[in-house]
């Protein structure tokens, strides 16, 4: 039985998936009718199975979603009491921040040569790539500094709350730190520092405005990858899996093993928070070293993790429960009962969303509507081809792609700027535009919907990636 094709359109944007098989809900999907006509089997099959878990009350779909490990990427699950480890998967917390960089427009980033400059300084003080080398300027950390970070994120650093999605979750004060040795021998060597895969520093041009932003994408490095492993093998023990199943983990939050993967768990997010924050200082110094200016962080979320949180339902009443968001962020509107008292309170947050290394990010902000999808809009705009095949498939046009990055032409505040200057050698092919959905088509289904406007519209000037 196709699953897909079960699934029915309910209203432009909309489709629904009834409970079949083991299905405890209905599972909704946002999607136009030619992302909905592009979208996998498979990723219907993992929609289900999330539908699927204990504690189960809502599954949903963002315009984004493709296949990826045990649950769609570019989902989300709402629970009474459960824990579902694979929506926060391998990169607990994985995020971005924005920088706005006051003072510097277009006009100020127009040469190459000076988005070159900026490239080599931001490396000389920021590490990308897999792995823990630390460059020339890039300060080094001791480990009651970083028990500090674990415990309580971006509030060790001094952040104000209102510039942060979560300023840090609760770990109880007796969390033993040091009792996944893999997990914490990563963090004196890896705080910092941006990693590989898709991750990237971006300097991007608002496209109506010609405001300079940065936008840092980077999550909890090898801290929190060995702390899910090591859940993801606990958690198969206690559900009776198989090894090669531990993805389908889930835990109770009641459970001894739920409590002790939920306070992990959220030393990860900490970790990942605070680390996009410190990120910012080596990004300000390059600013300052190339263009005189300093910038100033705009806000800074997740896309990838667990959080408690109100959840209004459609009869007006709320409740608590945990929304798993695997590849999706967390859109509040104006009004939302967790934003009351906060600097977002009558505009609702704002949702930091990066597109392509090509194609550009945006900044949106929750409608009413919002609440359909339990206030999640996508992460990004979603990928069509993995690493292996993007790598596979696209070499014979490596140069092709190459002289696109280096060719563009765009008119950005009413400046013409031509290029995309990149800190390696080659685009990488697994993360050039090429592998991604439409971004345009993708935010297309949010304002359609009602669920999300877009506010401002990005477009990169220079990226840093990390090579794998």
């Amino acid at each position: 039985m196709s699953l897909k094709y079960a699934a029915t359109k309910v209203e432009e944007g909309h489709y629904v998936l009834p409970k079949v098989g083991q299905m405890k809900v209905d599972a909704h999907a946002f999607l136009s009718d030619d992302l909905y006509t592009a979208s996998e089997e498979n990723m219907w099959e993992q929609l289900a199975t999330g539908a699927s878990y204990e504690s189960i009350i809502g599954a949903y779909a963002m315009p984004d979603c493709h296949v990826g490990y045990g649950v769609p990427i570019g989902c989300v699950l709402v629970t009474d009491n459960v824990i579902v480890q694979a929506c926060s998967g391998y990169d607990i917390s994985c995020g971005v921040l924005y920088m706005k960089v006051p003072g510097l427009t277009a006009e100020h980033v127009k040469t190459w040569h000076k988005r070159e400059t900026w490239v080599r300084e931001v490396e000389n003080r920021v590490s990308t790539g897999a792995g823990i080398s630390r460059p020339k300027y890039m300060p080094s950390f001791n480990k009651d500094q970083v028990d500090n970070v674990l415990m309580y994120g971006a509030k060790a650093l001094g952040v104000a709350p209102g510039l942060c999605e979560r300023h840090y979750i609760p770990v109880p004060e007796d969390t033993d730190l040091r009792k996944i040795g893999k997990a914490y021998d990563r963090v004196v060597q890896q705080l910092g520092s941006v990693g590989g895969g898709n991750h990237f520093i971006e300097m991007q041009v608002d496209g109506k405005t010609g405001e300079v932003y940065v936008m840092i994408h980077c999550g909890s490095r090898g801290y929190g990858h060995a702390t899910a492993e090591h859940f993801y093998y606990e958690g198969a023990i206690v559900r009776g899996l198989a090894p090669n199943r531990r993805e389908e983990s889930w835990l109770g939050i009641d459970e001894p093993l739920g409590k002790e993967y939920w306070a992990y768990h959220n030393t990860a997010a900490n970790f990942a928070i605070a680390n996009r924050h410190f990120i910012v200082n080596g990004i300000q110094d390059a600013l300052e070293a190339v263009f005189k200016v300093r910038g100033e962080v705009y806000y800074e979320i997740s896309h990838n993790l667990v959080q408690e949180e109100t959840l209004v339902l459609p009869d007006g009443t709320t409740k608590k429960g945990f929304v798993h968001r695997k590849g999706a962020t967390r859109a509040f509107p104006a009004g939302h009962p967790d934003l009351v008292g906060t600097v977002w309170e009558k505009t609702g947050h704002p949702c930091l969303i990066p597109g392509s290394m090509y194609h550009g990010a945006a900044i949106l902000f929750a409608e009413p509507n919002a609440y359909k999808s339990a206030c999640s809009v996508n992460h990004g705009s979603g990928r069509v081809l993995a690493r292996k095949a993007a790598k596979r498939k696209l070499e014979a046009q490596q140069d092709a792609i190459d002289t696109e990055m280096r060719t563009v032409k765009r008119t950005l505040g009413g400046v013409e700027i031509e290029g995309i200057v990149g800190n390696t050698k080659n685009t990488p092919l697994d993360e050039c535009g090429h592998v991604y959905k439409d971004l345009d088509a993708v935010l297309g289904v949010l304002e359609s919907t009602g669920i999300a406007r877009v506010a401002h519209r990005m477009y990169p000037v220079a990226n840093l990636k990390g090579a794998d």
